[in-house]
């Protein structure tokens, strides 16, 4: 059997540029190995939240953090908020921060109205704007755990980031991470200017244990395989049997990555 190891999932990448349209990158239409800068705008955080993929990928961020109600929560790179609303939606306390102006001010938008109960903490400022050199402005062991959807790939100083959560995390507090796999065999879909390093799952794993983790599961995941009928059907876990077979055991396109502060 043959397989298609560019697995074109996230075909349709919104950019937004100044005309806020739609700009299509896909691997197939032969951009393969260089880097295109992406435009973080309104529509691309709206249409990223309509993806299956980034669908599949918040709901095993929230299993693998074992939120429950009433956990005071902070997602780093809040995006639109789509994740807190998730978050906010299981009964927990859900905080965002970004660096991106128009993330915040899109999530502010769309969340007025909701009940502050359910989606605001420390009132209506739930969300915070943060620079990626500058502590984050909580105090220490705050949050019950951390969530970071395709973030720390952003993250130059990534050891200077991990010592900022683990200061403002409980202890025992959990931290929950979906990040591109540097081993997955098309490359070209995180050929994003703003991407300061795409890690293996060993390196990151060994960044979270220097950092006091214990890692309690990663793996590497292929969304797609799990929108796959006959595959469900048959109730089998797709990246559980992808783990099986050695070539594809750590090349899944995603690294998805739960672990505890000891």
């Amino acid at each position: 059997m043959n397989f298609d190891l560019r697995l074109p999932i996230f075909d349709s990448l919104p950019s937004a540029r100044a005309d806020s349209q739609i700009v299509i990158r896909n691997s197939q239409f032969g951009i393969r190995n260089s880097k295109i800068r992406m435009s973080y705008s309104p529509e691309y955080f709206l249409a990223r939240e309509r993806w299956r993929d980034w669908r599949i990928e918040a709901r095993e961020l929230v299993r693998r953090a074992r939120v429950t109600q009433g956990d005071a929560i902070l997602e780093i790179g809040c995006g639109g908020g789509g994740l807190l609303r998730m978050l906010a939606a299981r009964g927990a306390r859900a905080v965002g921060v970004d660096t991106l102006d128009v993330a915040l001010e899109l999530a502010r938008t769309r969340s007025k109205g909701e009940s502050p109960t359910r989606l605001y903490y420390d009132g209506p400022s739930y969300l915070a704007r943060i620079a990626d050199d500058k502590p984050l402005p909580f105090a220490n062991e705050t949050f019950d755990a951390i969530l970071a959807q395709h973030v720390i790939e952003h993250i130059a100083e990534i050891n200077a980031a991990v010592r900022e959560w683990t200061r403002v995390l409980k202890r025992g507090g959990r931290v929950a991470l979906a990040t591109p796999n540097a081993r997955y065999p098309d490359p070209a879909h995180f050929a994003d200017a703003n991407h300061a390093h795409i890690f293996e799952l060993n390196e990151l794993t060994a960044l979270l244990i220097d950092a006091g983790f214990e890692i309690e599961n990663a793996v590497t995941v292929f969304p797609l395989l799990a929108r796959a009928r006959a595959l469900r059907a048959a109730g089998v876990i797709a990246h559980e049997l992808f783990r099986r077979v050695p070539y594809f055991r750590d090349r899944g396109r995603t690294i998805l990555i739960g672990a505890r502060l000891i």
